[in-house]
C-alpha cells in the first residue's frame, strides 16, 4: 500500500512538474522574417586614383544599393570627384550586374568577362562591394571566367 501512495505521489508529482500552464493557441500571423544581407547605408565608391590605387568617396546616405553600384562605377565618377583625379576603370558594360550572398562572402556576377579587367577595376568593385556589405570575400564572375575570393586591398 506505501508504495502504491509513492507510486501515486510521484506521478502526480510529475504531472505537475511537466505542466507549464501556458494553453496551446493557434499561430500568430506576422510579418515575413527579414533575409538577406545587411546594406551599409552611408556608402563609399572607391575610384581609380593617379597614383594606380583605390580611393573612396562618399555618397549621400541611402543613395545606393548593391544591385547599382557596379554601374555607378562604370558610369564613373561626378565632376566633383573627377576634379580630384579620380577615375574609373570599371568598363561601361560591366553592367548590368547582381550580387548574391553565398558561404564565403558575396558573388558578383558582371554582365563582361572578368578575365579582363584591370587590377584597379577588380579593386574597385571590390572594395565598393564590401563597403556595403562587409562578408568575407568577392567572387567575380562573368564572362564564362571567375575570380575567387578577393579582398579589399
Amino acid at each position: 500500500m506505501r508504495r502504491r501512495r509513492l507510486r501515486g505521489l510521484g506521478l502526480v508529482a510529475l504531472a505537475l512538474l511537466s505542466a507549464c500552464g501556458i494553453r496551446p493557441t493557434d499561430p500568430i500571423p506576422g510579418l515575413q522574417a527579414p533575409s538577406g544581407p545587411v546594406e551599409n547605408t552611408t556608402p563609399s565608391l572607391y575610384w581609380a586614383s593617379p597614383g594606380g590605387t583605390v580611393v573612396p568617396t562618399s555618397r549621400p546616405r541611402g543613395s545606393l544599393s548593391g544591385f547599382d553600384v557596379i554601374a555607378l562605377l562604370a558610369q564613373g565618377p561626378t565632376a566633383a570627384e573627377q576634379s580630384l583625379g579620380l577615375g574609373t576603370e570599371v568598363p561601361f558594360d560591366a553592367a548590368p550586374a547582381t550580387i548574391d550572398r553565398v558561404a564565403n562572402g558575396l558573388d558578383v556576377n558582371l554582365s563582361t568577362d572578368v578575365s579582363q579587367l584591370s587590377g584597379t577595376a577588380v579593386q574597385q568593385i571590390v572594395c565598393t562591394v564590401l563597403g556595403l556589405q562587409p562578408v568575407g570575400s568577392v567572387n567575380l564572375r562573368g564572362g564564362g571566367r571567375s575570380l575567387e575570393l578577393r579582398r579589399c586591398a
